[in-house]
């Protein structure tokens, strides 16, 4: 039971990353200021770090979805 808690809030954070990359990317995509639009990387690579962290734990703990398809197609699109 332990273990599907572990794995269901594994999973959410690795989504949720997944969806705050999404609306960081939108608002580089509508940002003309160059310093907002510089801030808005750093937060992607921040982002793309905490998501690297999180594949790397699922893949220690055999953790496997969908969710991971693709996944930093945005980062390097931005990046």
């Amino acid at each position: 039971m332990k273990k599907n808690k572990a794995e269901n809030d594994l999973l959410t954070s690795i989504e949720d990353l997944r969806k705050e990359m999404s609306k960081v990317k939108s608002r580089f995509d509508m940002e003309t200021d160059e310093c907002l639009i510089e801030s808005y990387i750093y937060q992607m690579e921040a982002l793309n770090k905490k998501y690297q962290y999180f594949l790397k734990q699922a893949k220690k703990t055999g953790v496997k979805a969908n969710v991971f398809e693709g996944g930093c197609e945005l980062c390097s699109r931005l990046l």
